[in-house]
């Protein structure tokens, strides 16, 4: 019994400790304080991956219990309230910015794997796919009034590497002697086989000069020179460097692919011997009547390579979908096996097996990019 009442006079005091500056006070003081220790994880590198269904804990962060000494005591008492906030932040950052992974009361949380790749690429700012090293500490604020707040003893060292979200498609350009290193500049789009979110390939059928040195940069990073550079013969990395570019020596259409998911790359010529160069690609569909009296507006070459045409019009109705065709001939006509890949996909030149449109989901204004070497294209609604 006389042991309780200490305890419950011990946690009384420590709410108002401090909080009372009359020199007649006889409250006990706080003379110590033993922070808590985050306890060792199973695993010093975490990669994540995307759950297929709900958002499952990728680990449990338990800790000790803050305690505190009063008035000089040898025996530390625990007391209340008290609330633990996990932070994580990078490694050698000193936690100048630090990122809130949990509060509670408790001495454990779990930590979920959707919201934990969400704060690592929109809280802290790391790349998806590329392992980087971060801190985990915990601050216990305790007292009311004039609260306070420990630190703890220890903090986690990790290694962790996020995945890129579904439907994060964003588009990823070529950067480089091409446009004048205009680290605005949209001209040189890649395309993508399809539009599934978990497939990171994108490719470049294209026209690349002599000496010419180009990364890639991606649409956030438009703006600024963090792109995807040049590792060694097949990697890349994502980063801000004057270095790292590629390198073309020779005048030539190359295919150039990057896998975002292993972060690797290939550059590979392109034959040109069989290539037709049209004088014109139509983009076509119900918004022009499907082209009758030849009114399916002409696509723009670029000019730098005069096999990549573009357009930005108004649909004014999108019902039986979109195609490309060349000269107003249905006899020169570009199809979609998969009419659903939007805003990302390829088609068929004069396939056999069918004559599919592309799908699109509403009327509006659309930019179009359309690679008639491969039949890549990109059609985005503005």
């Amino acid at each position: 019994m006389k042991t309780s009442k200490i305890y419950i006079i011990a946690i009384l005091s420590l709410l108002g400790f401090i909080a009372c500056s009359d020199d007649n006070d006889t409250s006990p003081a706080l003379t110590k304080i033993i922070p808590s220790t985050i306890d060792n994880f199973p695993a010093g590198e975490y990669i994540l991956s995307e759950p297929e269904t709900g958002n499952p804990v990728i680990f449990t962060v338990t800790w000790t219990e803050t305690m505190f000494h009063l008035d000089g005591s040898a025996n530390p008492v625990p007391a209340a309230p008290v609330s633990y906030t996990l932070q994580i932040d990078k490694a050698g950052n000193n936690f100048a910015s630090p990122q809130v992974l949990s509060a509670t009361s408790s001495l454990s949380t779990n930590i979920y794997v959707a919201d934990l790749n969400s704060l690592l690429i929109d809280g802290l700012g790391l790349t998806p796919n590329v392992s980087s090293d971060v801190e985990l500490r915990l601050i216990a604020n305790y007292g009311q009034n004039l609260a306070g707040e420990s630190i703890s003893a220890n903090t986690i060292p990790l290694a962790i590497t996020p995945y890129a979200p579904t439907g994060d498609l964003k588009p990823v350009y070529l950067i480089g002697d091409m446009n004048g290193w205009d680290n605005r500049n949209t001209d040189f789009i890649m395309f993508r086989n399809d539009s599934d979110p978990k497939n990171r390939i994108y490719t470049y059928t294209g026209r690349i000069q002599a000496g010419c040195y180009f990364k890639f940069i991606p649409e956030e990073s438009l703006g600024s020179y963090k792109a995807y550079t040049r590792k060694d013969d097949t990697t890349l990395e994502y980063i801000e460097s004057d270095g790292g570019a590629f390198y073309n020596e020779t005048e030539g259409y190359k295919t150039i692919t990057i896998n975002l998911s292993d972060m690797t790359y290939t550059i590979e010529d392109y034959d040109m011997s069989e290539a037709t160069q049209w004088t014109m690609i139509n983009f076509v569909g119900a918004f022009c009547n499907w082209g009758d009296g030849n009114t399916d507006p002409a696509m723009t070459p670029t000019t730098y390579d005069p096999h990549i045409w573009k357009i930005s019009l108004n649909l004014s109705t999108v019902e039986y979908g979109v195609k490309f065709r060349a000269n107003h001939s249905w006899d020169n006509r570009w199809c979609p096996p998969n009419p659903d890949a939007v805003p990302y996909g390829i088609t068929e030149f004069n396939p056999a097996g069918h004559d599919n449109n592309i799908s699109l989901a509403e009327p509006g204004d659309y930019s179009v990019v359309f690679n008639d070497l491969t039949g890549h294209y990109v059609i985005t609604k503005k």
